[in-house]
This record gives structure tokens, sequence and C-alpha cells, in this order.
């Protein structure tokens, strides 16, 4: 059976698994070149956002930004971007105004041809903190909480998870990751 290919990373060259084959793959492709950019979607609404990982190269958060993405997550979990730190991963909701591939297109055009960046990225900054799971759905009740992406949540519940308030969730009830309810985050 074939696992999540976001959580396979860094991977296995060696694996009879495709997903831990592949990620060992992509890793060493990644390694080329100066800045990757990986595309996801979503279901849940509002969660338009970039991810680097805790090594990222500092660029990556003008790059970012260029391409307008004003939220950034640090990530410390095992995907890409904890093991390449020249990779930033774009997260867009399928409903955003954003999901459409022309626009990105136009916007990597723009991108492409900078010799040099010399912009003050105006972000906000974030890292991932705790991962909602389903048991937390049901013991906290969650679904009834109103939760909404990147929007700062009730301070008890944040101690229930046992995260710093304030915190904000993402990813609530998404659909591509059914194994978990979404994700908390904190402000950095």
């Amino acid at each position: 059976m074939g696992q999540d290919l976001n959580r396979s990373f860094p991977g296995n060259a060696k694996s009879k698994v495709y997903e831990p084959k592949r990620a060992a793959q992509l890793l060493k492709l990644t390694k080329k070149y100066d800045v990757v950019l990986d595309f996801h979607n979503t279901y849940c609404p509002n969660n338009d956002c970039g991810f680097v990982g805790e090594t990222a190269n500092k660029k990556l958060y003008e790059v970012a930004w260029l391409l307008g993405m004003d939220k950034i997550i640090v990530a410390d979990y095992d995907c890409v971007n904890k093991f390449a730190d020249n990779c930033l991963s774009i997260e867009i909701s399928l409903d955003s105004p954003l999901n459409k591939p022309d626009i990105w297109y136009e916007r990597i055009k723009q991108l492409s041809i900078l010799e040099r960046f010399s912009t003050k990225p105006e972000i906000e900054l974030y890292c991932f903190v705790y991962r909602m799971t389903l048991e937390d759905k049901d013991k906290l009740g969650l679904d009834k909480q109103k939760l909404e992406a990147f929007k700062p949540m009730d301070g008890e519940l944040a101690k229930a998870m046992g995260v710093k308030a304030p915190a904000y969730p993402i990813f609530i009830g998404d659909k591509y990751t059914p194994y978990n309810y979404g994700g908390v985050l904190n402000k950095i």
C-alpha cells in the first residue's frame, strides 16, 4: 500500500515502496537548483501560505513575498522543506482566487527575470507546533469550535492541546489528510 509522499522525506533510494524512493530522488534533484517551488492544494478555505524548513535559505522569504505569499510557516516535521533548505512549498486553497495556473506561470516568469532581490519581505512568520488528531477532534469538540485558518483560537483550547496562546489553526478538516483534523501554529 502507498504512503503519503509529503510525509516520506528524507526517503530511501533503495526502498521498494514508491513514495520513500521518490522522496529520496526528489531531494537529490533539489540540490541542483537555487530555489525549488513545490505546489500543493487544500480543500480548506483561506489557507494560502508558504512552507519552509528550519534551516531554510533566507532568500526563500523574499521569493515567497515576491510571489505574493504573505504567510510563511516553518515546518520541522518530515517534509521536503525540512531536508531541502532551498525549497518553498506553496499551499493554495481550492477556492482561492490564486488557484489558477496562469497566475503562477506569470509570477514565476517575473521572478525568473530578476537579477537579484532587494526587498524587505513583509510576511507573517509562523512555526508549526501541533498536529490536531482525529482523537482531538472528538475529545475537544473541535468541529464545534468555529476554528478559522490563521485566526487565533481560544486560549483554553490551545492550553488543552499543550500549545502556547495565541495559537492559530490551519487546514481544519482537510480531506487530503484524513488522518489529521488540522494543524496549530504559533507566531515567530
